[in-house]
């Protein structure tokens, strides 16, 4: 095995429909396993990231409604269900693709922590909107009953709130590389990680929060010491808005894009974490970053769509060996 690529598959691609079911998200996972095809069957190294914000919310939801009869389910808990759910799609999916183009590889996804740092400040500012939206009564019940932190959407509704404070570690990191290295594909980190604090005593512990994924793609990639970042994305609509198309043949420089970030006139948050991550990815020793659609997926990966980030020809080439 040669060079590492670090996938980030945001989490709308599999649920981007509000009311996505798994039979839709097995279905997107095959279209994101052919599309990846190329990568897959070459000798580079693959570690795989996929967000959880809609499962998450799919979770919540359901939880909300048996709330009458059932328990709560912790955050913590919510992230690691979803992160068992989603990898076990993508990985099926995966080798599905894989045992019918007669590719030898393993595929395996691993159950992933991360340690959020508790003295920042984030940590104790919920931010991040999370779950079902509710209206003022029921909103305020929750906020005496359980405690939540209630923000107002307006126009919207009302929706609990969590921290999301940054990233710092991986803990099974020492487990991932030695199954990338060994040339298994690796899905790990989904939602970036079920987000934990080490206690006085040293001892792991769930909390009540959220964790960027794009940020600890990044930590990922470091560790792996990838040289390419593939973002995959659901939809163009928020990249044209901020005049910056994925479905056609884009490049930028790293400095164009810390320009487009201290401009100020990005009209999407997500857009903007997008190129804050890639900015910070090449900063580190990355090459390129590609950002692209599922639609766009092969073209993408033949070089005739998508979004390049750093240096016009990277060390290493998507498609590897064919």
């Amino acid at each position: 095995m040669r060079d590492a690529v670090v996938i980030l598959v945001h989490g709308e691609v599999l649920a981007g429909e509000q009311a996505a079911t798994i039979p839709e998200q097995r279905r997107n996972a095959g279209t994101l396993a052919q599309g990846l095809l190329p990568v897959l069957r070459s000798n580079l190294r693959v570690a795989l990231l996929h967000g959880n914000k809609p499962q998450v919310g799919f979770v919540l939801f359901r939880a909300e409604l048996a709330s009458h009869i059932l328990h709560s389910i912790p955050l913590d808990v919510c992230g690691a269900d979803t992160q068992g759910a989603t990898g076990y799609m993508i990985s099926q999916a995966l080798m599905n693709v894989l045992r019918k183009n007669k590719v030898q590889r393993n595929v395996m996804s691993v159950l992933t922590q991360t340690v959020v740092d508790s003295h920042d400040p984030l940590f104790h500012r919920p931010t991040k909107a999370i779950g079902p939206r509710f209206d003022r009564d029921k909103a305020e019940q929750h906020r005496q009953a359980r405690g939540w932190h209630i923000i107002e959407e307006p126009g919207l509704g009302y929706r609990r709130a969590v921290p999301a404070p940054p990233p710092l570690e991986i803990v099974e990191i020492e487990d991932i590389k030695r199954l990338v290295e060994s040339g298994t594909v690796v899905i790990t980190a989904g939602g970036g990680g079920v987000p934990v604090i080490r206690t006085e005593d040293d001892r792991l512990e769930g909390i009540e929060a959220v964790v960027d994924t794009d940020q600890v793609a990044c930590i990922l990639a470091n560790q792996l010491d990838a040289k390419v970042m593939l973002m995959i994305v659901e939809k163009d609509d928020k990249f044209v808005l901020s005049r910056l198309s994925i479905e056609e043949r884009n490049d930028l420089s790293l400095p164009e894009v810390e320009e487009i970030l201290a401009g100020n006139k990005l009209h999407s948050n997500m857009v903007r974490a997008k190129l804050q991550a890639a900015a910070k990815f090449l900063e580190s020793g990355g090459e390129q970053v590609i950002i692209t659609t599922l639609r766009k997926l092969s073209s993408t990966l033949a070089k005739e769509s998508g979004l390049r980030i750093g240096v016009a020809s990277p060390t290493l080439e998507l498609f590897g060996d064919r």
